[in-house]
């Protein structure tokens, strides 16, 4: 008989659902190119990170490689970030379409995955359907700082992928060498992937069937199998808690209780289900409520418990929902809040791969249901379909409250209650904007909800200065020291406000505990030389001219050849009777720039002083040879001709 020849869909249906998965995902997405970077992450990450801003060289290259910086090791998001910022520059736009062709490439290669492991071509595509148009996941793709997540998946399913085709000829070893490494990336984008081994020791059950029973006799080879992915993992794990512990990020048991953890974790993982399902007032932050509702515990842990129990007893009969349920219950291990790590009770970001497991639980649990209720196929997509599009709506609403860190904070503070951490960002934003009222009032709000946040009476402080009420600004900077006397920035502020206040010792003494504090290099040279100046400057209009002259040397040890600062330097010393030292300064810096005129009016003025009235001339007429509208060294000539 001749073969029937295939129509177009048999032949393209895998390009036409890929092309499906991008046209939805830019549906909702393609917005984000006109958004702005958020000041929370954003911040650290990109746009005020010299390392990262100014795009690839060698020296950012080394620090990406060597950096703890924002809590995390993480050098192939740091170069990602790198190479946006050489492209795009800081116009946000770019960056955020760069974490959208992840998140697009990441759904198709979620279909491909699990429709190679699975064969079943439309519950693969459901699932990656979902995947891609799933509220949870808009937090990971619209957040430019959260590139770590987008960009680790990638990996997380490269990884797997080839770890499949290593199954499919176990004696053939190059494939398993490619996942290896591609995992390895894969952390040093996000340690996310740490339960990525115990993932391929599921799939292992599920689909690939390379073992039929949980015992120690199936289990062990596969487990040596992957004795190169378990020694990773570990080194990954001791890194993040290393880089983490630095910096201050694990919240230790006095604050946050072994007990309380528990609870919480409890009642995350219950949300975490709940938002699968019904994905609304979702925000960018969550705060750590330590007044748990003991019924809402007990539910939750009633829930999850025979939730597991279910899933157990099906585990030879529906293999995938052991498999789903497990591998959403394992993958979110590192960020359930055991090991607590910052002050969030969860976060949307954190589904973006254990919902992956759940998801295919779900999809092949109702694919049983329909086809046991014998709906016919239209029926089903029917219903499929109306999801997806109820998701995208939702998802493309949520999409737009990132437009700007405005409108992102307005909405979380809409959703969730005593929010401290975003009302404190908040504050931090409307001051920049010189929004000072409604600036303030944020931050008061934030100090109400959490009079121990520190951060947050420093933000404070800083807007008290802008509105002109210096005692009102000190008395929040050294609170924010009382609760962590190791503030860097409150130091810093506060070397800001005694030094226009005058305080030049206070400044002095505030600017060496801030260097002392300086555990996140704020005090790059820039922010150096900018204090020590201003302290100079503000010496000088105090007559503290010795005071003067230590700064300006200090700005001039960094930035040797900022002529200002030296001629600022010979008049300080002069003023202190240095005279001929101010001259031999100020000598070597005409002879450095003989055009630069304020340095010929300067010296022109020591002449004058010291009776040497032809001199002093000859400089004057010199500052105005070089620019015959430099006022004060017409004036001073005049003076000195009468």
């Amino acid at each position: 008989m001749p073969e029937t020849k295939k129509s177009f869909y048999e032949t393209n249906k895998n390009l036409i659902v890929s092309l499906a998965l991008t046209l939805v995902t830019l549906a909702i997405y393609a917005q984000v190119v006109g958004f702005d970077f958020i000041n929370i992450d954003d911040d650290i990450y990109i746009t005020e990170n010299p390392f990262v801003s100014r795009g690839v060289n060698f020296n950012n290259f080394k620090w990406a490689l060597t950096a703890f910086h924002a809590s995390n090791w993480h050098p192939l998001t740091w170069l990602s970030h790198q190479l946006d910022s050489g492209f795009f520059g800081l116009s946000a736009g770019g960056h955020h379409a760069v974490n959208v062709v992840f998140h697009i490439a990441n759904s198709i290669l979620l279909f491909a995955l699990v429709k190679k492991l699975t064969g079943a071509f439309w519950k693969s595509a459901m699932v990656a359907a979902v995947f891609a148009v799933h509220p949870a996941h808009v937090e990971s793709v619209a957040w430019v700082a959260e590139r770590k997540d987008v960009l680790s998946t990638l990996f997380w399913l490269l990884t797997t992928w080839f770890y499949i085709r290593y199954t499919e000829n176990t004696t053939e070893k190059n494939f398993y060498w490619i996942a290896v490494v591609l995992f390895a990336l894969g952390l040093t984008a996000k340690p996310m992937l740490v339960t990525l081994p115990f993932t391929l020791i599921l799939l292992d059950y599920w689909a690939l069937e390379r073992f039929d029973k949980w015992n120690l006799q199936n289990l062990l080879p596969l487990v040596k199998e992957k004795i190169p992915f378990f020694i990773l993992t570990i080194a990954s794990v001791v890194l993040t808690i290393w880089a983490q512990g630095a910096s201050g990020a694990i919240q230790s048991t006095e604050f946050i209780s072994t007990i309380d953890r528990l609870q919480n974790a409890v009642l995350a993982y219950a949300r975490y289900v709940v938002v699968l399902f019904y994905p609304a007032n979702l925000g960018i932050w969550y705060p750590f409520d330590k007044d748990f509702n003991s019924i809402q515990v007990a539910a939750s842990a009633i829930f999850l418990i025979v939730v597991t129990a279910f899933c157990v007893w099906q585990i030879r009969t529906r293999k995938y929902l052991f498999v789903g349920w497990f591998w959403f219950l394992g993958t979110l291990v590192p960020v359930i809040g055991i090991l607590q790590v910052g002050r969030q009770a969860l976060a949307d970001r954190y589904t973006y791969v254990p919902y992956i497991g759940l998801t295919i639980a779900v999809v092949w649990l109702l694919a049983e249901v329909f086809e046991r209720l014998k709906l016919n196929a239209t029926v089903v997509a029917a219903i499929c379909g109306i999801c997806l599009i109820v998701f995208s709506i939702v998802s493309f609403r949520q999409v737009s409250y990132w437009r700007s860190s405005e409108t992102l904070f307005a909405r979380t503070l809409a959703v969730t209650d005593k929010n401290y951490f975003v009302e404190n960002n908040f504050c931090n934003y409307l001051e920049k904007k010189n929004r000072l009222d409604e600036a303030a009032a944020q931050c008061r709000a934030a100090i109400e909800h959490d009079p121990t946040l520190a951060v947050a009476y420093n933000t404070y402080g800083t807007v008290l200065m802008k509105q002109n009420k210096p005692a009102e600004a000190k008395r929040n900077f050294d609170k924010t020291l009382e609760l962590d006397p190791n503030y860097t920035l409150a130091h810093a502020n506060l070397v800001v406000l005694e030094t226009t206040q005058g305080n030049i010792d206070a400044a002095r003494s505030n600017l060496s505990k801030a260097i002392a504090a300086d555990a996140n290099n704020f005090y790059d040279s820039a922010r150096l030389v900018d204090a020590y100046s201003s302290i100079a400057v503000a010496a000088m209009r105090q007559k503290r001219h010795d005071a003067a002259e230590e700064f300006f040397k200090k700005a001039i040890e960094i930035t040797p050849n900022n002529l200002d600062f030296r001629r600022n330097l010979a008049l300080s010393l002069h003023l202190q009777g240095k005279s001929a030292e101010a001259v031999k300064t100020l000598e070597d810096v005409i002879r450095q720039n003989p055009n630069f005129p304020e340095a010929h009016n300067t010296l022109g003025l020591i002449y004058a002083e010291q009776n040497r009235r032809q001199e002093a001339i000859a400089q004057f007429q010199k500052a105005l040879q070089i620019n015959p509208n430099f006022a004060p060294a017409r004036s001073n000539l005049k003076k000195v001709m009468e």
